[in-house]
């Protein structure tokens, strides 16, 4: 890959002295205040356009939360085109926090077809035409490898930065480390420096794409280290983009002892930062303040997911004594949010050649037929029951690795799946069954690999996915509905939330799952061909990618062998796995596998026959949320996520994807 790192921080600042294209020529007279205003989004994860892909139709109008819209960077760029008109575009910076490359089909195809879109890379295009002045990595970024990331750096004009990415070869910055920004503000001259750090997730999350060839360094100590040096070269304002979240409670290593999300620690040690601009778990948190290394107040402001808005950040500088210096006593008041809800497209913007072919030759590859299921299927209850939908998935799972491991000396072991719920709207309708409706099933950009499991690893493994449910009396009815609105699912342990992709179903085996019972006793039953697995017996899983890597902290699974792994993505097997069929119909995939209960019901029953599992409350509507894998996905994304496919999260979608 070609490299963009600094040779060295003084030469990094040097280059980066020249103003923006966006600077205007004109100067006005000078007076003593004046206000620097930086404008931020993250985690947009390809959504250039305010259009839902998988249902191929706008996003409907909503102000409610994490379901903003109308929505994309057509309308991003409205914002940004109206505030550089009313301050002055020389008093403007724009930037963007990282998540870009991965999230919709739009973005799939500019990585894996790119032969169907035009030659222009698409998202650099369109971060081009607003004029973005500097772009942080996300964990996103390096989904398709390396050379993705490459060629979108090449096209893209402005800087793309991630400090603590290193190549291994020379330990200095894969891309950039930093950029100095020139402004001008009141008249005066104000230089902007702006360090970019992602999460060290990303080793873990895509370790095949960068095993090896990157390394993660702490964010932390390394924005401290380009800051320091930003300010020894003269910089008034320091802004730090930070792809990850604010710190967790608690936290969970993630790689080397390194927690995932660190964006409130970077506000607090690192010196001399006066703006941290945090995403990746896909919130909409305008303004966070903290009592900063350098003796003064910190903000941190977190723009909404999928370019659903912006952060509008104005920066107060006073030039009474010749130099830039900031007001910190009105922190709090610094940012506000514009709602991309709020503003029309920008005609020029949407229209231009390159974008609006893209975006159709999209529309009509999600709009290819691969085969006609015989019914209507949804995973609307898939997280608290067993459904054919999420069958489907499992089936072509564990054929795909049982096939791949014909010949081997591990054929003949059990294969079983993990499948999980990334949404709770997607379907297949009776009929014709389109790559939009397999898009919207598998949100994320994973690949199948195959590990090895004994029966007390996978007993682990399930009663791990088990805490994604809230602990109920016993003989309760099962409310599908998240525990944030009053429901079962999504369960907030040790103050984190479980999203629906971090919770597994298995199939290929037996079992029941009491929620009345404590994490740790909940998996009752569990068999294999109707005989109760034992701790001794093996299985192959297939698993995906964001899984097997450690995403979401399962058990054993990043220490089990790898029996294969082909790097094979696993929405193109569902839709290769479909068109060959021609036909989906459960018949031939569907297996009752698991169920809920909170009054112990397992199997095998007296009689033979499977007992009938504790309702679920169908009055209590799910929610249906977005993908988030912040990891994910929005990996998520938590795609983002994933969080939130976004990731797998994905959206961030977490945090993938998942």
């Amino acid at each position: 890959m070609r490299l963009r790192h600094l040779a060295a921080i003084g030469a990094a600042v040097a280059m980066g002295l020249s103003a923006s294209p966006m600077t205007s020529t004109a100067q006005a007279a000078p007076t003593d205040s004046g206000d620097l205003t930086i404008l931020s989004t993250t985690d947009i994860h390809g959504h250039v356009f305010n259009w839902d892909y998988f249902k191929d139709a706008a996003f409907a109008d909503s102000t409610k939360g994490s379901s903003s819209a109308p929505l994309g960077m057509s309308r991003v760029s409205t914002i940004v085109k109206d505030v550089r008109a009313q301050r002055g575009a020389d008093s403007v910076v724009t930037l963007d926090n990282g998540d870009i490359l991965q999230g919709t089909p739009l973005t799939y195809l500019a990585a894996k077809q790119p032969d169907t879109l035009a030659s222009e890379d698409v998202m650099a295009r369109a971060f081009n035409l607003i004029g973005y002045d500097a772009v942080n990595t996300g964990n996103h970024e390096f989904n398709y490898g390396l050379g993705r990331l490459d060629s979108f750096a090449k096209q893209l004009k402005a800087p793309l930065l991630a400090a603590n990415v290193v190549d291994t070869a020379t330990g200095k910055p894969l891309d950039g480390a930093t950029t100095m920004l020139t402004r001008t503000v009141a008249g005066h001259q104000v230089k902007v420096g702006v360090v970019g750090v992602t999460t060290p997730g990303s080793a873990v999350w895509d370790k095949a794409n960068l095993d090896g060839k990157v390394d993660f360094l702490d964010p932390v100590t390394t924005a401290d280290q380009y800051a320091a040096s930003l300010r020894a070269a003269g910089a008034d304002v320091v802004v730090v983009l930070a792809h990850m979240g604010l710190d967790e409670t608690n936290p969970s290593p993630i790689y080397k002892n390194l927690p995932e999300n660190a964006a409130t620690s970077i506000a607090q040690k690192v010196h001399g930062v006066d703006v941290v601009i945090d995403g990746h778990t896909h919130q909409d948190v305008v303004s966070t303040v903290v009592d900063g290394a350098s003796g003064h107040k910190v903000l941190i402001t977190q723009p909404d997911y999928w370019a659903r808005s912006v952060s509008d950040v104005r920066i107060p500088l006073s030039f009474a004594s010749g130099k830039a210096a900031v007001n910190y006593g009105s922190v709090a008041t610094w940012a506000t949010a514009k709602y991309t809800r709020d503003v029309a497209e920008d005609s020029s913007f949407a229209s231009d050649p390159v974008l609006a072919t893209d975006h159709k030759a999209t529309v009509s590859y999600v709009n290819s037929v691969v085969a006609k299921s015989t019914t209507a299927m949804s995973t609307e209850k898939s997280m608290v029951e067993d459904t054919p939908i999420l069958d489907f998935i499992g089936s072509v799972e564990a054929r795909t690795v049982a096939d791949k491991l014909k010949g081997t000396k591990y054929e003949g072991i059990p294969v079983i799946a993990q499948v999980s719920p990334f949404s709770r709207t997607a379907s297949f309708p009776q009929g014709d069954v389109k790559i939009k409706d397999i898009a919207g099933l598998y949100v994320f950009d994973n690949t199948l690999a195959g590990i090895e499991l004994t029966g007390a690893q996978l007993r682990d493994y399930l009663e791990y996915s088990a805490r994604y449910f809230r602990q109920v009396s016993p003989g309760a009815t099962v409310n599908p509905a998240p525990q944030a609105d009053g429901g079962d699912t999504q369960a907030v342990v040790d103050g984190k939330t479980i999203w629906d992709y971090n919770y597994d179903a298995v199939t290929g085996v037996t079992y029941s799952i009491d929620i009345s019972k404590p994490v740790g006793q909940r998996i009752l039953g569990l068999s294999w061909q109707g005989k109760p697995v034992t701790d001794d017996q093996k299985f192959i899983m297939a698993i995906n990618n964001y899984r097997m890597n450690g995403g979401g902290g399962y058990p054993h699974v990043t220490s089990a062998p790898v029996v294969w792994n082909e790097i094979l993505e696993i929405r193109q097997l569902l839709i290769d796995s479909a068109s060959k069929a021609g036909t989906i119909d459960p018949k031939d995939f569907f297996v009752k596998d698991w169920f809920l209960t909170t009054t112990g019901e397992t199997w095998p029953a007296g009689d033979g026959t499977t007992p009938t599992p504790t309702p679920t409350n169908p009055g209590t509507p799910s929610k249906p949320g977005e993908p988030s894998q912040p990891g994910k996905p929005s990996q998520p994304g938590k795609p983002s996520q994933p969080g939130k496919p976004s990731q797998p999260g994905r959206p961030g979608l977490p945090h993938t994807g998942v």
